[in-house]
């Protein structure tokens, strides 16, 4: 029972967190051209809120300027901890590592990958009687 106790807390500071790191913050610490078009997906912290890591997604898709961006993020994680200081009430906050989310990405081309899939099968048997009035 303890081991969700914790898990409810973690969850708790990582909703948070990802509230209080809002992209107009991001936009104004960061001074990024893209910074503005970020999302945070998640944000997991480990049980004894040393670690965070931050998911995020953005519109680009060339992953050079992806990777600039985090690399930026990541540079100015101090500043983003030290702001969360002020907000989080927990004693201790936890150190921020920013990583893209793949997960987003991978989720869109499995959909067209479905959606491409079921556009090319023959229509099942029956499929015309039931669609006729």
């Amino acid at each position: 029972m303890q081991h969700n106790k914790h898990g409810d807390r973690t969850r708790r500071i990582g909703e948070q967190i990802r509230r209080d790191l809002a992209p107009s913050l991001i936009a104004q610490i960061l001074n990024h051209p893209h910074a503005s078009l970020l999302s945070i997906t998640a944000v997991r912290v480990t049980r004894d809120l040393s670690f965070a890591k931050v998911y995020v997604t953005h519109v680009i898709s060339d992953p050079d300027e992806r990777q600039d961006l985090i690399r930026a993020l990541n540079e100015h994680a101090g500043q983003f901890r030290h702001y969360l200081a002020q907000k989080l009430t927990t004693r201790k906050v936890p150190e921020l590592t920013f990583v893209y989310d793949e997960s987003v990405e991978y989720g869109a081309r499995m959909d067209n990958l479905l959606h491409d899939l079921v556009k090319d099968l023959p229509p099942a048997e029956g499929d015309d009687e039931a669609l006729a009035p």
